[in-house]
């Protein structure tokens, strides 16, 4: 008797990990266009600076260990990129450079790679940059949704990323294509929104272009949130908590990205809890 070994059947799907990193990075191309146009050659120096540092540490660290070089993936690229856009305009070019290699040294590859980490690099090098240089991360201004307009263009940002809310529309694109599993952002945004009408707190200073990115970017990476669907939006309704529950107390634009580097460190516990008995046995 002859038998055929395989592998077990599977749902197949052609979305890769280079697609999902490249498509997350031409989200991100309008509002990095807009912050430039608003914020001039700075802004670009940063973006560059970003990327560029992120690039270098991963290739410097993969051959130093032998390891595949994998920049052409776009995952140290988007690092670089989001990093930058989380930065005050007026930053010196020498701190998106440290911040990446703190990113993609620490924060990625000391926890194994992609897909190993548990907290977002991104937000592990943000923090660090801001306690260690606090003064330089502090920007002049915070943003502000005091008019409709301020959608489009919003004169009182601080950060890239603030320049323009709209401009993040990208990233209901990856969800749309579904690059993005939609439970995360959706229970994140509506947990948000109703914790804040109940504090009565003002719904402009929330609304900014720093929320809307980590709503969509940044609590959506997929290593440092739950696997599992309710878990995903458990995950979301943590991350909405926090960033409520330390802007009330503070700002909501850095409550954005404490916030979210704190639901990382339970997310692991989250999905433990959440994921399904196996067929036969007994619930983990």
């Amino acid at each position: 008797m002859t038998f055929t070994i395989s592998a077990p059947p599977h749902w197949k799907s052609n979305v890769t990990v280079s697609k999902m990193m490249w498509g997350k990075v031409l989200a991100l191309v309008p509002v990095s266009l807009i912050a430039i146009y608003f914020f001039g050659l700075s802004a670009l120096g940063i973006i560059i600076a970003g990327i560029l540092g992120a690039v270098a540490t991963e290739f410097i660290i993969q051959k130093a260990f032998n390891q595949k070089v994998t920049i052409a993936d776009g995952h140290a690229v988007l690092i670089g990129f989001m990093l930058a856009l989380i930065l005050p305009a007026n930053v010196p070019l020498w701190l998106p450079v440290i911040g990446s290699l703190f990113a993609v040294g620490i924060g990625k590859h000391a926890f194994g790679g992609i897909g190993s980490y548990v907290f977002n690099p991104v937000l592990v090098a943000w923090v660090f940059l801001t306690l260690a240089w606090t003064q330089i991360m502090t920007p002049a201004t915070l943003a502000h949704l005091g008019q409709l307009s301020d959608l489009i263009l919003d004169n009182g940002a601080g950060f890239l990323i603030g320049v323009s809310p709209i401009a993040l529309i990208g990233g209901v694109y990856l969800i749309a294509i579904k690059y993005v599993d939609w439970r995360v952002p959706l229970s994140y945004f509506v947990t948000t929104i109703l914790l804040t009408l109940l504090i009565k707190e003002d719904l402009s200073y929330v609304i900014t272009g720093a929320f809307l990115f980590g709503v969509l970017f940044l609590a959506t990476d997929t290593p440092t949130s739950p696997v599992t669907r309710k878990g995903r939006i458990i995950y979301g309704i943590t991350c909405g908590v926090l960033t409520v529950l330390y802007g009330y107390f503070a700002n909501y634009t850095f409550a954005t990205f404490y916030g979210l580097i704190l639901a990382n460190g339970v997310a692991p516990l989250i999905e433990n809890n959440t994921l399904p008995k196996p067929f036969g046995g007994v619930k983990k």
